[in-house]
């Protein structure tokens, strides 16, 4: 129970901090001298520091706030189909440093000679890392295996273990969804909101809850994600051979497909936006109606889950500021004229971004495993 309340302590801190320990005690529901007994490991291990002194603003005595260490470093990753991004952060998630470098292969040998290279150029700028987070399209019972990767035709790969012992940094893997919801959650858009949505449009459809604080996870790797959510039977199919479900309507590439069919030559998404914007019939008729079917997805998440506020990223986003007015028309068909408007908050991230919610899952499987029974504790940068 000790070590629990050490950590909640911890968790409020960095999320928070720099806060008091009146302020502190005061969140989580602790006596004063629990707060002070529960503080003294973390400080004495490193993780916390005191602050300068001034004045409490519950009690007006002069006090020193808790905050975390500056010196604590974390590794995120965010593995795609063609190229591996990585960052190192503070334990606030503020990217320090960045880079990235092509895949040429998704064979879990080349991806993992991937990240170790990677992760060990960027530890040569700060030094030291306590924990990485691998961010990927795929699913993790235990953050070691990926039990199942479709995009990358993975099945029970045991990356994280095999990280962990090449690069000599503890490694924790999630799926990158979850990944960019935790670190929205806890240092982005989500902040302070205790339920919300995150749908992400790109060349894949993603939906990641939380709801009464926490993130939703989906248990079973075999559940369909809401990419197959369909939204109208007569729509067009995607790979799987479902009609009119959001990947056939939202993905980049099937958007890609279609616009370029209708022209008659390849074109890319930012080009396919490019002529949506100044009016190009083919282009225009594709996003209207894609940008609608977002509207529905929309609306039906709120309505099936009871949520009011939804954001949305990914990098393919654009489709929602492009045709904006479409989107709004997409909700408003399913939704009843009384309810109440749902609050919309529209983030374009690049992938840099999507690396840093590998490292928030990395600062969170940190403070969740930390010892704070014992003193001193993993040895912080100095970078």
């Amino acid at each position: 129970m000790a070590i629990e309340s050490a950590r909640s302590t911890a968790r409020e801190i960095v999320k928070n901090g720099p806060l008091s320990r009146s302020e502190v005690a005061r969140r989580l529901e602790l006596s004063p001298a629990s707060l002070t007994r529960l503080a003294k490991p973390l400080i004495d291990s490193g993780l916390l520091v005191e602050g300068e002194p001034q004045a409490d603003p519950v009690h007006g005595r002069i006090a020193r706030p808790l905050d975390v260490s500056p010196n604590l470093r974390f590794l995120g990753v965010k593995v795609n189909l063609d190229a591996v991004y990585a960052v190192v952060t503070n334990a606030r998630a503020e990217i320090l440093v960045r880079s990235s470098i092509p895949l040429p292969s998704t064979d879990p040998g080349a991806v993992a000679d991937a990240i170790v290279q990677i992760a060990g150029d960027l530890l040569g700028d700060v030094g030291h890392a306590e924990t990485m987070g691998v961010a990927l399209g795929g699913h993790s019972l235990d953050g070691q295996t990926v039990n199942v990767s479709r995009s990358l035709d993975w099945r029970d790969i045991p990356l994280g273990e095999t990280i962990t012992a090449r690069s000599g940094v503890h490694t924790v893997i999630e799926n990158d969804v979850l990944s960019l919801t935790q670190a929205q959650h806890w240092f982005g858009m989500g902040r302070g909101h205790s339920d919300f949505a995150l749908i992400t449009v790109g060349l894949g459809i993603g939906c990641s809850l939380v709801i009464h604080d926490r993130v939703v996870r989906r248990e079973d790797p075999n559940t369909p994600t809401a990419g197959h959510f369909v939204i109208d039977r007569t729509g067009p199919l995607c790979a799987d051979g479902h009609r009119g479900c959001a990947m056939a309507y939202l993905s980049s590439g099937s958007i890609c497909q279609t616009v370029s069919i209708g022209l008659g030559r390849v074109v890319d998404y930012n080009e396919v936006l490019e002529l949506a914007a100044t009016g190009d019939p083919v282009a225009s008729r594709v996003v209207e109606e894609s940008a609608t079917a977002l509207g529905r997805l929309i609306s039906s998440v709120s309505m099936l889950t009871g949520i009011q506020d939804v954001l949305l990223s990914g990098e393919g986003i654009g489709l929602a500021t492009t045709a904006p007015d479409a989107v709004a028309a997409g909700i408003a068909v399913d939704r009843p004229a009384w309810a109440r408007p749902i609050a919309i908050r529209i983030e374009p991230m690049d992938f840099y971004e999507w690396a840093r919610g590998g490292a928030v899952v990395a600062i969170q499987d940190y403070l969740n495993s930390f010892p704070v029974e014992f003193a001193p504790a993993r040895k912080a940068a100095t970078a």
